[in-house]
This record gives structure tokens, sequence and C-alpha cells, in this order.
């Protein structure tokens, strides 16, 4: 039992819906399915035991994913819900066991493999396909219809003698994915060509239906199989194997070994066959999904906020390993942030060999109880980094402990008091951290040094050109001439833009300088309350508290950035370069806007959301980055979000862009 449950479910909220964005919407899952299987099981028995915390907006209440702002939202007719997991025959029973006591004996279920691949929705009109979507947060997609037209496998419209078979409507959901043969011919087609390949075949089909260009999609040899029904107009489909068998005879395909079963056992014996032959499979399976045949049966039973009772999936168990933990690296992130990995004695796992496994972070390490010399268990799903799961054999003293200095400057590592799990070198010029922290510093919102891109950076390091910021503005035109693709012209352009960096004003600085916890919004109220870096060398916790928008995090935040010796010294240095160190006044047209606050969320037509900020308060207006009963106005654009959402539920006026370009106008 946690001593802190709340702090705990916080915590664990948190870190599900981190990797639920890193796995369904950027398709790069830094941990395996069993370790996100496990921090929701976590959660939802917390959840169990503490009523009191329970929330509607938590991971487990909703289905993951959400849709992309870079292809146009389209409504699923009905919601596309996630499925619940089983991982043993226990609880299989137990599943079975509670389907048998709402809906009555005698069902027969359909069980078939589980493709690790991407679900989508079809919709067809009279046959014809009119519009195909990624499931996103299983209200609404994103149309990649075109994208889906390019999939060979995919009838674009329905194969049918007769014109009475088929429904005006009909919505069908299934699996879009790619072989292990495609699979593999694709990582080497793209480091053949220099680029970087995916990480395993989910990501390839996930990146390949998200293509811009429809005809990159269709190299990739993606294929599509049938798995559920979506919604119809003109058609009924008693049972699921009718749906399926109508489908089959409309020219689509469904996954092969689909049985029909009436019994738990003739259930779990036909699971644990597929387990055994899962890895012949050309294409990757992570499970079986059970369902109830009898849609009938399937609406009385229902469904959860984010699953059907109907249907259940059996999660195969990982693929795991015995080995010996040789040596534990500690390396440092570009935030700053230290974090140990595994090497390991070398061990044959799923195909491949095994040299290095992911701790995650010094309380997983605790945890375990593992150090350097022990023997431990080793675990792989699909082709994400494997974790050590848990110590066989203790060979070594106590566990492995977190350094008191970080591994490549030497500087003393904090943990921070409003991470549990973190330890951070704060030194900014920190040379493991400091590319990173040059790409910030010079990008567009920033200091906006136009040409200084991470090509130039990587050659200008490599010649050991910087080592600090300030060292941008010691740059000469002979520094560029010697680099590679710099002619004259390009050099000179590049000076200007590092000579026309230095009148930034204070509130750029800020954002440049990369503080945690301090985005752009923050960076221009810091400033505008405080006017010059001075003020912010002498100020207190408490003084940064009484500004707007700055709770105890950033206080706390700005407080330890700009007590640190290494950023006093940068500090000074820029200075002494000649970068400005105060706010601007704004220079204000006039006080139409006066006393207003507007909050800007979505995108915009004409101008950008910064743009729009600064015409605001050049007409007397502020602008917040969070909605609340004091805004007067919400300028929402397109796919505007949450903050939307919020106005409507506090009655908070909103505004388009026709409204506000017709409300500036003089």
């Amino acid at each position: 039992m946690p001593s802190d449950p709340k702090k705990r479910i916080d915590f664990l909220r948190q870190e599900i819906e981190k990797h639920n964005d890193l796995y369904y919407d950027k398709s790069e899952p830094i941990i395996s399915d069993s370790q996100y299987d496990d921090l929701v099981k976590e959660l939802q028995k917390l959840e169990q035991d503490y009523p009191l915390f329970a929330s509607k907006t938590s991971p487990t209440q909703k289905v993951s994913g959400s849709p992309s702002s870079s292809f146009a939202p389209v409504k699923h007719s009905t919601a596309m819900l996630s499925l619940d997991n089983v991982y043993s025959e226990g609880e299989l029973n137990d599943w079975y066991a509670r389907i048998v006591k709402n809906a009555g004996k005698n069902l027969l279920f359909t069980v078939e493999p589980k493709i690790d691949g991407i679900s989508i929705s079809l919709k067809f009109a009279d046959g014809t396909l009119i519009t195909a979507a990624t499931r996103g947060d299983g209200e609404t997609g994103e149309d990649i219809t075109e994208n889906i037209k390019t999939i060979k496998n995919i009838p674009l419209k329905f194969s049918a003698a007769s014109r009475d078979e088929i429904p005006s409507f009909l919505e069908i959901r299934g699996e879009v994915f790619i072989s292990m043969q495609d699979f593999n011919a694709l990582n080497e087609a793209l480091l053949n060509e220099g680029g970087q390949k995916f990480a395993n075949p989910r990501n390839a089909a996930s990146g390949s239906l998200r293509q811009k260009n429809p005809q990159v999609t269709a190299r990739r040899n993606l294929r599509f199989y049938v798995h559920s029904f979506g919604a119809s107009d003109g058609k009924d489909f008693p049972k699921h194997t009718d749906f399926l068998a109508f489908c089959k005879k409309m020219g689509f395909e469904i996954a092969g070994d689909m049985e029909l079963f009436s019994s738990p056992k003739e259930i779990a014996d036909f699971v644990r066959h597929m387990t055994e032959i899962r890895e012949s499979y050309p294409y990757e399976i992570d499970g079986l999904v059970i369902k109830v045949n009898d849609r009938d049966k399937q609406e009385s039973l229902g469904y959860t906020n984010k699953s059907p009772r109907w249907a259940v999936a059996y999660k195969f168990p990982a693929k795991q390993a015995a080995t010996k933990l040789l040596n534990i690296r500690v390396q440092v992130g570009r935030t700053g942030a230290i974090t140990p990995s595994a090497i390991l004695q070398p061990v044959p796992l799923a195909g491949v060999v095994i040299s290095h496994a992911t701790l995650h972070n010094f309380e997983e390490i605790e945890r375990l109880d593992v150090n350097e010399g022990d023997d431990v268990l080793i675990e792989r799903a699909g082709d994400v980094i494997p974790k050590i799961v848990k110590v066989v054999e203790k060979n070594s003293e106590g566990f492995f402990k977190p350094p008191k200095f970080c591994p490549s400057c030497k500087s003393q590592i904090v943990k921070e008091k409003d991470e549990d799990t973190a330890y951070r070198c704060i030194n900014p010029e920190c040379p493991e951290q400091f590319k990173r922290s040059v790409m910030h510093f010079v990008k567009r919102t920033a200091m906006d040094i136009d040409g200084l891109g991470e090509a130039a950076i990587d050659q200008l390091l490599e010649k050991k050109k910087l080592s600090s910021l300030s060292d941008i503005y010691a740059l000469t035109f002979e520094d560029f001439l010697e680099l590679e693709l710099f002619k004259e012209k390009k050099a000179a352009n590049l000076i200007k833009a590092i000579a026309a960096s230095k009148n930034r004003p204070l509130s750029k600085v800020l954002f440049a300088l990369g503080i945690r916890h301090i985005g752009e919004k923050s960076s221009e109220i810091i400033a505008e309350k405080f006017s010059n870096i001075d003020n912010l060398f002498s100020a207190s916790i408490e003084d940064f508290l009484q500004t707007d928008e700055i709770g105890e995090v950033l206080a706390q935040s700005l407080k330890n950035f700009f007590a640190n010796p290494q950023v006093i010294k940068m500090i000074e240095a820029l200075r002494a370069a000649g970068v400005n160190m105060q706010e601007g006044e704004i220079v204000k047209k006039s006080s139409k806007l006066e006393g207003l606050t507007f909050v800007l969320t979505g995108e915009l037509r004409a101008m950008t959301r910064q743009e729009a900020g600064e015409i605001i308060k050049s007409l007397g207006g502020k602008t917040s980055s969070s909605v609340s009963k004091k805004t007067d106005f919400v300028l929402a654009g397109k796919d505007a979000g949450s903050k939307l959402d919020k106005a409507l539920e506090l009655g908070v006026k909103t505004i388009n862009e026709d409204e506000f370009q017709a409300m500036i106008k003089e």
C-alpha cells in the first residue's frame, strides 16, 4: 500500500497519459506493452481501493489516443472503443463467468488473432468507400482516406452479385498492418537511404498511414484485415460471423485461424496452441481477441466508458530470458535528466541478441533491489527496448545508488522536489545537454537566429568553436566559411542574424535560456513583471509567486535557476557579448482593448497566435495561457481543444478569427 495513494494515482495518470501520447500519437513507445499494462493495472487497483480519488478524466476511463491536427477530423458513427485485457487462464475464466452470469449459457465465442497494427474504420455508401479514419480518441479520428486507397487488399467498391445485398451505409472496422518480411525490407531501405528505421511493425504501419504523400504509403505494402462491425443502414447481421462472412463475400480479408468455441476449456486450449505457434505467423500478433458471437447478446451486455463488456483481449506473455547485469551506465538526457541503463551479458531472445536493457529510473532500481553483478530476468515485447523484470540471483550488496555528480560535467546532481523519480544535472552548459540548449536558443520563437541549424551546430561543436551560449556571439565570418555548404552570402546573412538577435527583448532571452517549466507565455509574463535580468537575480520565491500565472513549481524553478552560479556566469557572458537583458515597452496603438483578457487556442488563418497576442497587447489588452472566470474572450481557431471546452463550461464568450478581426479593426 503506497504511503500517499493520491500522489501515486496522480503520478500513474501522468505516466500513462505520457506513454499514450508516445504510443498512439507519436508512434514512439519507450516502454514495453507489459510495462504499460502494469501501470494501468496498478492504477485500476488504486482507483478501486480509493474511490474518493476516482476521476472521469482518468486514462482508465477513456480510450487512449487523440486525433492529430495534421489530418481533418472524422466523427465515428459509433464509439470506436479499445479492449480490456486478460493475462492468464484464471482471468479469462473470470471474464467468461461474468458473461454467462449476465447473458446466459449456450453462448458461442469467436476467437481470432490480435494483430499488432493500427485500428481504422471504413465508411461505405452504397458499396463505395467514402471515408477512412484512424481510431483517434474513440469518438473522432483522422481522415486518412487517400492513404487507405493505396492498400491493395481494401476493395474501394463492394463486389456483389446483387445490388440488393449491399446496405446503403456500412462502417467496417479492422487493422492495418505490415508483414514481418515487408517490415524488414522497409527498414533496410530506410537505412540505405540514410533514414531512421522503425522500432517495430506497428510503428511502421502507423507512420505509413500518417504520410502526407499517399505515394509513400503505397510503397509500404500495408495490408488490412476486417475484425469488427461499426454501423449499418439497410442490412442486419445477427452474428459476428455473419458480418465477417458478408465482408469476405464483398472482397475483404479476415485474419486466419478464427475459431468458434462454446466453453472456456476449448478457448483455453486454443490460447495455449496459439501461444506456441505465434512466432510462425508472417505478421506480429500480440494476443487473441475473444467475442460473444450473438450481436443481440453483445448489445444486452453493453459497454464501459472505454471497452465493450462482450469482448476481451487475451495478451500473450512477454518474451523473457535470464542473464547477468554487467554494468549500470548513467546517461544525461537533453533536459539534464539522469537516467540509468543496463549493460547485459549478451543473450538470445526472440530472434535477436540482447545486450542492453532499460532501468527506467532510480526508483525502479531500488524497487528491483538490483545492482551490477546480479543475475536478472529480462523481458522483451516486440522490438521495444527490453526491461529488467526481477533479480533471479542476488550477487551484490544492496542496490545501485544514484550518482552525486554528473558523469558529463561533474556538477552536483539535484533530486527535484516536484518529481519523485527525477535526478537532474542543472548545469545549463553541461556538454551532453549543450547541443540541445543551443538548438533551442537559436530557434525562431527564442532568439531567432535564422541559418544556424543542427548541421552547422554539429560542425561548430566538432571544431570546438562552441562551449557556451555566449560563444555564438564570438563566431566570425571566417568560422562559418570553414563549414560545409557555407559560402560568402550564407555566412554574411548568419552574422547579421546573430547581431540582430542581440536586440531581442528579455522575454525572448528568458525563453531561449530553457528554464525548466518556463514556456513562451510564462517568459513574457515574467519579463513584463520584472523588466530586467537584475531584478530576476534578486527576486525571492514570494516575488515570483506574486506574478500572474506563476505557481509554486514555476517559482521554485525560477529561484533555483537564477541562484545557480553557472547560470550567473552564463548570463553575464551573454550580457558582455551585447545581448539585451531588458524588456522593451510595448508600444500601444490605442486603448481599444484596455482591461480585456484574451486566451488564444487553435490554429488561426491570417496570423500566428503570437502575432494575435502582440496585436492584443498593442491595443491595451492582456493575454493569458489558461481560461478562468476572469477571462473576457477565448479566440478559438481551427482544432481548438480543451481551452474551448473550458470556456463553454464557464460561460466565457468565445469568438472566431473573423470576429476578432472585426473587434480590432480601427
